[in-house]
């Protein structure tokens, strides 16, 4: 009801509503009542309902980067703690993958990325592939565009393209990092109520002492994204 009426420039009455959500009058008069009591909605003196801005306040009240910070950043420093590896959170900002979070691994040898760090996003990052293979629609067709770059290849874009194929079927991506020797890249999609939001990393550093296995990182590393997202409103359908 609350989407209706934010995709509507005009106030619509309870028949109106009822007809564009297939539901019955009778069905929403209650939740209307409800609305209006709570000031997510007003009822104007022909009859009609328009959003107020509730909405609108309550979204300043917790901005999207500070939710998705407070759902994240214990959840890191947990594993960072469990694997004894570094990692980090990364969103997709103006055409550029930008490092929003970090936790620092508890042992004497790791590998982590600088807080506030951003880099191009393309093919190479391996966040810049999760973030995209995870899209839909326009917004995946923009995203395979940046991580091409400024290549016309017909034949390298539809390689790219095929690899986020397989990261979306596989889950996460695994990997030796592209830019950095003897790290091992794994990193998860994070999902909110909509789509997907960011992506968490562990910067796998092989080492003598290192406190548990690729596949046992991997796993902790899944589970976690997994908490982060249910956290942020994300329920799985499979």
């Amino acid at each position: 009801m609350l989407e209706l009426l934010a995709a509507e420039s005009r106030a619509l009455n309870l028949q109106d509503i009822a007809r564009n959500l297939e539901r019955s009058p009778n069905e929403l008069f209650r939740m209307i009542d409800v609305l209006v009591r709570r000031g997510y909605l007003a009822r104007e003196p022909d009859a009609t309902y328009r959003l107020t801005l509730r909405l609108f306040e309550l979204a300043h009240r917790h901005p999207p980067v500070d939710r998705l910070l407070d759902c994240a950043v214990p959840y890191m420093h947990e594993l960072a703690r469990w694997t004894g590896q570094s990692n980090h959170l990364c969103v997709h900002h103006d055409g550029r993958l930008v490092v929003l979070a970090r936790a620092e691994s508890p042992e004497p040898m790791s590998y982590s990325v600088r807080l506030g760090s951003h880099f191009p996003f393309h093919d190479d990052r391996v966040s810049a592939r999760v973030l995209s293979a995870f899209q839909q629609g326009a917004r995946r067709e923009q995203f395979l565009a940046e991580l091409a770059g400024s290549s016309r290849n017909t034949a390298r874009r539809h390689k790219i393209a095929k690899r986020l194929e397989q990261i979306a079927k596989r889950g996460y991506e695994e990997g030796p990092s592209d830019t950095i020797s003897g790290v091992v890249d794994i990193c998860f999609p994070v999902f909110d109520h909509f789509s997907v939001v960011a992506s968490l990393n562990i910067v796998y550093m092989r080492h003598r002492d290192a406190k548990v296995s690729v596949p046992a990182a991997r796993q902790r590393l899944s589970q976690c994204a997994q908490l982060i997202s249910r956290a942020l409103g994300w329920a799985s359908q499979t």
